[in-house]
């Protein structure tokens, strides 16, 4: 029950993390004039990055088996996104690039499990 704990707050602490940065490149877009045709490679950049820290926080706490822990909140991470986008869009295709994202995210979880089971 504990490392579901871990996994789980890993995963609020990537999308707390998600929001608050998607928040500031929004304020940036907005107030300076930074162009809107970075905005697919900002979320990428945003999606891997907390879907890292999300498997660094879970696997640092758990203190064994980094890859596979972080490969779990990273899965858990994008297919929780898919499914909002999904639940939001009246058309919704899975797409070849989102097969690539799915398996970016998820491999970035499992390099952050790895750096946080080794963090000390």
């Amino acid at each position: 029950m504990e490392k579901s704990n871990h996994i789980f707050k890993g995963l609020g602490y990537a999308y707390i993390l998600t929001l608050v940065t998607l928040l500031i490149y929004n304020l940036i877009l907005t107030f300076t004039s930074v162009s809107g045709s970075s905005i697919a490679m900002a979320s990428s950049f945003i999606t891997t990055i907390s879907s890292a820290f999300g498997g660094f926080y879970a696997s640092k706490h758990i203190k064994e088996k980094g890859l596979i822990y972080g490969l779990l909140v990273g899965l858990m991470y994008i297919v929780c996104l898919i499914l909002i986008v999904f639940l939001a869009k009246d058309q919704f295709a899975f797409e070849i690039d989102m097969l690539y994202k799915v398996l970016l995210v998820s491999l970035s979880g499992g390099i952050g499990g790895v750096l946080g089971v080794n963090f000390k």
